[in-house]
């Protein structure tokens, strides 16, 4: 759910309470997204502003960040301009979807003057803008030139302009009878939306929703409209004086899917303490998969092609293995030539011969090269011969290691799909540098260092610990730390993470929850009947040499499961 200005408003009734603060750092995460480090009311506080156009928001954060090392050209004009600066003021101009952070900082010639500091919350269009106290752009974290957009330009020294003003009012400034004239024809949620600055559809929907369960305007009669009104009046009142109650909205599976600054009248409804909370809840596991997705994407293009080349070489070795009938009709050729070629004359274009290896021998017509004598086409069948067949040895050799070859990169990139953390994905990144497969670091400033990171950690129903790796190094890990009576379970013949159950004799429930997550962490993600192996740990053996995460195990069993989304997140994970 995209944050709107009814969203925004109250987010920023929360963010309006650093005024008076002092900004102590900023930093530039992600190349759409600032964080702001505020000294207020004797706490430290985390502003956030996203312009990622699926995530674009304005709100206070418990979350941390991890900061590149080297800060972009915004972020350190920000750090020039509005860094130990003070918050003055923090408005939202009719409840649209933009917020205003005046700041009072020095300038060039060490003079207090108030910057501004814009977040325009507008999907594909968001932006953060830092203006001056002549209302000049100094930087917009997006720069939109002339032949972006012909209806504003944001550039570095042209004057600040408002995003193009809409047809609509500040429902604060309404009355009662007002709101409820919006309400003649189409849709219900449709019209106050229309009608009002800053209502997402959806919004819109529930809010209406609170006191008439009916879409269309022509349904309503006007005792419904008038109470509607009255309703919604009296909300915005009470919003407009900063009384207000976040809640949070869960889906199908009990994942956060929106959220709301007032109570809404829907099915599954969790009340949060404050904004902050309850959209760090909502955009968490959005933003840790939107940067994952942008970080490995240069992984993901190395081993999409690296697993192409695979696929391109085992499709050449199946034609060399399966050509057995062309191998044996060279060699028949030579054969057949060899002994006839007396009645071969020089020049033909073919020779018509008898196949003794027949019963009874029939006639056979044996293509020839007239450029050479009957005796040169023998040897040339001869050579064809012995070659195809020295290849196809060689590709039976090869086939098997570019298999192996093969499912690693596989694993490698089920691997990246398990990444949530910056570590795990650098730890998978230099994996396959020290592989080769990724060039080495050119630049002699060290990689950021980061703490190793952990597998993830499940309790079965009888509360028997489950661990499940997300790469290879957390795989060799589990697997050689683990007690030698411990069940360790991995999908047969398909990538996937190592999984230990903690228990030398599991109940056949915990079992069954292991192997559940073993199929969901693997390739096999979505599929039907699963299969997954499972033995004691002391049977699983890692081949010297063998590549990170490969293991071979033996005395085990097969389970079938089909590993629902459902069944999977019922699982507590710790």
């Amino acid at each position: 759910m995209a944050m709107d200005g009814l969203n925004l408003f109250a987010s920023g009734r929360e963010i309006a309470r650093l005024t008076g603060g002092k900004i102590d750092k900023i930093h530039q995460p992600e190349k759409d997204e600032l964080v702001l480090l505020v000294r207020a009311g004797g706490e430290n506080h985390r502003l956030l502003l996203c312009a990622n156009p699926s995530q674009a928001r304005a709100q206070l954060t418990d979350c941390k960040r991890a900061n590149p090392l080297e800060a972009p050209a915004f972020c350190m004009l920000l750090r020039r301009r509005i860094a130990g600066g003070r918050i003055l003021a923090v408005e939202q101009p009719h409840m649209d979807r933009v917020l205003e952070i005046t700041i009072e900082a020095q300038n060039e010639l060490g003079d207090l003057v108030p910057y501004k500091l814009i977040a325009e919350i507008m999907g594909k269009y968001s932006n953060i803008i830092l203006t001056d106290e002549q209302g000049r752009i100094l930087d917009a974290i997006r720069r939109v030139g002339p032949g972006m957009s012909s209806v504003r330009v944001i550039l570095p020294g042209q004057a600040y302009m408002p995003p193009p003003a809409q047809d609509k009012r500040d429902a604060r400034e309404a009355t009662a009878a007002q709101i409820a004239a919006v309400f003649m024809a189409g849709r219900v949620d449709k019209a106050l939306s229309a009608a009002f600055f800053g209502l997402a559809p959806q919004m819109a929907a529930a809010l209406c929703g609170r006191v008439t369960d009916k879409r269309d305007c022509e349904s309503l009669t006007e005792a419904e409209r008038l109470a509607l009104g009255e309703s919604l009046h009296a909300f915005y009142q009470e919003l407009d004086a900063g009384v207000f109650s976040p809640a949070l909205e869960l889906g199908e599976f009990g994942e956060p899917a929106a959220v709301y600054p007032f109570h809404p009248n829907l099915p599954d409804i969790r009340p949060v303490p404050t904004m902050r909370e309850a959209l760090d809840t909502l955009y968490e596991s959005q933003d840790t998969l939107g940067r994952m997705q942008r970080h490995g994407a240069g992984v993901r293009r190395v081993l999409l092609n690296n697993i192409e080349r695979c696929e391109k070489k085992l499709a050449l070795y199946q034609d060399a293995i399966e050509g057995e009938e062309t191998i044996e009709c060279l060699r028949l050729y030579g054969e057949l030539l060899t002994a006839n070629l007396h009645g071969v004359g020089p020049g033909a274009r073919e020779a018509v011969v008898m196949n003794y290896y027949l019963d009874p021998p029939e006639a056979m017509t044996i293509p020839l090269d007239p450029q050479h004598s009957p005796n040169e086409n023998a040897q040339r069948y001869y050579k064809k011969y012995q070659k195809a067949k020295a290849a196809r040895v060689i590709s039976e050799e090869r086939r098997s290691q570019v298999l192996e070859e093969l499912a690693y990169l596989e694993g490698q990139l089920d691997n990246l799909g398990k990444c949530t953390e910056d570590g795990e994905l650098i730890e998978l990144s230099e994996e396959l540098r020290q592989m080769g497969y990724l060039k080495a670091r050119q630049s002699r400033q060290k990689p950021q260092k980061l703490p190793p990171s952990k597998p993830l950690r499940f309790m079965a129903s009888d509360g028997t610990e489950i661990l499940v790796g997300k790469n290879n190094r957390q795989n060799d890990a589990l697997t050689a730390k683990a007690a030698g009576e411990d069940i360790w379970l991995h999908t047969k013949d398909i990538p996937g993470s190592h999984v230990i159950l903690k228990s030398a004799k599991p109940a056949k429930e915990a079992l069954y929850e292991a192997c559940l997550l073993a199929a969901w962490y693997s390739k096999a993600r979505g599929s039907e009947n699963v299969a997954v192996d499972y033995t004691p740990r002391k049977y699983v053996k890692k081949p010297a040499g063998a590549k990170p995460g490969m293991v071979i195990y033996t005395t085990n069993k097969t389970a079938y499961v089909t590993p629902e989304e459902g069944l999977v997140k019922a699982i507590r994970q710790e």
